[in-house]
């Protein structure tokens, strides 16, 4: 993939990410003011669920936007499209389906068995 056509997908996708969690940061279930009554056990429930639910995707999102920002580093310094693990060329096809991507399909297979 050509350089400037990926700066330019990946940068996209970085203010994407920020609009994303901004929104999120802001969907925070807190208590509702003034209201005085007691939280029925099923809302808090419910509340707390949404709550998990919100925090595992601001908590994707944001490291989502770590390999995006780390992928624009690696423009940078030139080494953008090298597997950061073997350093073989990463498949176009990949990049092009993944701007961010940081290793080869072999080695992000390894990468996922022992992050699991």
């Amino acid at each position: 993939m050509e350089t400037t056509v990926a700066r330019k997908r990946l940068e996209e996708m970085r203010d994407e990410l920020d609009r994303s969690i901004s929104v999120l940061q802001g969907t925070h279930p807190g208590p509702v003011a003034g209201s005085g009554y007691p939280q029925d056990s099923a809302d808090a429930g419910s509340s707390l669920s949404e709550a998990d639910r919100t925090e595992a995707v601001l908590l994707a999102a944001r490291s989502q936007r770590d390999g995006v920002s780390a992928a624009l580093v690696r423009l940078e310094d030139s080494s953008y499209g090298q597997c950061v693990d073997c350093g073989h060329q990463i498949p176009p096809g990949r990049l092009d389906a993944r701007p961010d991507a940081a290793r080869c399909v072999d080695c992000q297979a390894k990468y996922a068995k022992r992050h699991r």
